[in-house]
């Protein structure tokens, strides 16, 4: 129910972005945001913007670095996980939006190599009854629960900096897009709840950290020896996708935020990849990881649904539009 609920509050927040992109059609929010809130206030918010990608690029390195070491990796040294992520996601955001595009589209293959994998594993054995009773706990534990899987669909944010650079015949097509890519990943999600919610009781879960690939060690597959060891390589190319599009907003918004545009753009992503490394350092203690993912939650809550919201109002009042 919460993951359902975080598809659709996704949603909402699509139809936003949506609406304050098509003002500015001409323009990225990084460059037309001074024009909403003033030059001051929009570099401000260009540096709230700017660390939040980055931080996402941070929470995802050290996520997966942690699900890495502790069941596949486990004699790697920390600061190799961290380093190699932060390193690839560089070298691939520091090159232009284009070629970025075309290196999503080849992972995005590797997705649904996934999404197969996970539905031959989970067709073992279960029981249906793991599912009842359902609304129980009442709808503020399933509000509570929204906030996390708010964050899974985190992403479409992008749409704040690419939406002048789709090709399209007509600005629709752009939100009709958002939407099925939405709907997708709402199916996804929800296809791994209920995977995980048919093999294992609820106070099973309570005491197992990554369901999913407990799942998948178990499985056997006459195909594959490993399936849990092969899902996660596969898996890792998807979420260093995740990882290189926050570096490089990150970077986009960072060189607005002074009073000329900063041009060097694979400096700023090597720098920003270079402090990642060096604050994913700490997220080998994992008491530190779940206190940032908890901040993160809220942080993101505020950033893609929040400040959009207003900035969109605020547009709408002052009747400052691209071209007006």
């Amino acid at each position: 129910m919460s993951v359902l609920m975080g598809g659709v509050f996704a949603q909402a927040v699509i139809l936003i972005i949506y609406q304050l992109g098509k003002r500015y059609d001409d323009r990225p929010l990084s460059q037309y945001i001074s024009a909403i809130v003033g030059k001051p206030l929009g570099s401000v918010v260009n540096f709230i913007y700017a660390i939040y990608c980055a931080e996402s690029s941070l929470l995802v390195i050290v996520s997966y670095s942690d699900v890495i070491n502790r069941w596949v990796l486990f004699e790697t040294p920390w600061f190799v996980l961290v380093g190699v992520s932060a390193a690839i996601a560089a070298y691939v955001a520091s090159s232009t939006l284009r070629s970025m595009a075309t290196i999503t589209q080849m992972i995005m293959l590797l997705f649904l190599t996934c999404m197969v994998i996970l539905i031959i594993s989970g067709m073992g054995k279960g029981d249906w009854r793991n599912f009842f009773p359902v609304g129980t706990h009442g709808i503020v534990p399933l509000l509570k629960g929204a906030l996390p899987a708010f964050w899974l669909y985190a992403g479409y944010e992008l749409l704040l900096y690419v939406f002048p650079y789709i090709s399209c015949r007509k600005k629709k097509e752009i939100v009709i897009a958002m939407s099925i890519a939405n709907g997708f990943t709402t199916f996804f999600y929800v296809l791994i709840a209920v995977i995980v919610t048919y093999n294992f009781s609820e106070s099973q879960l309570n005491s197992i950290p990554e369901p999913m690939v407990f799942i998948l060690r178990k499985f056997r597959w006459p195909v594959v020896q490993s399936l849990d060891i092969f899902f996660m390589t596969i898996w890792m190319s998807v979420t260093t996708v995740t990882v290189y599009v926050y570096l490089f907003l990150s970077a986009r918004y960072l060189a607005f935020v002074g009073r000329k545009e900063i041009r060097s753009h694979s400096l700023l992503v090597w720098i920003l990849a270079i402090v990642c490394f060096a604050l994913g350092l700490w997220g080998s203690d994992r008491q530190w990881l779940f206190r940032f993912s908890s901040y993160h939650n809220m942080a993101t809550a505020i950033i893609i649904a929040i400040v959009p919201s207003i900035l969109l109002l605020t547009s709408l009042a002052r009747g400052k539009a691209a071209g007006g």
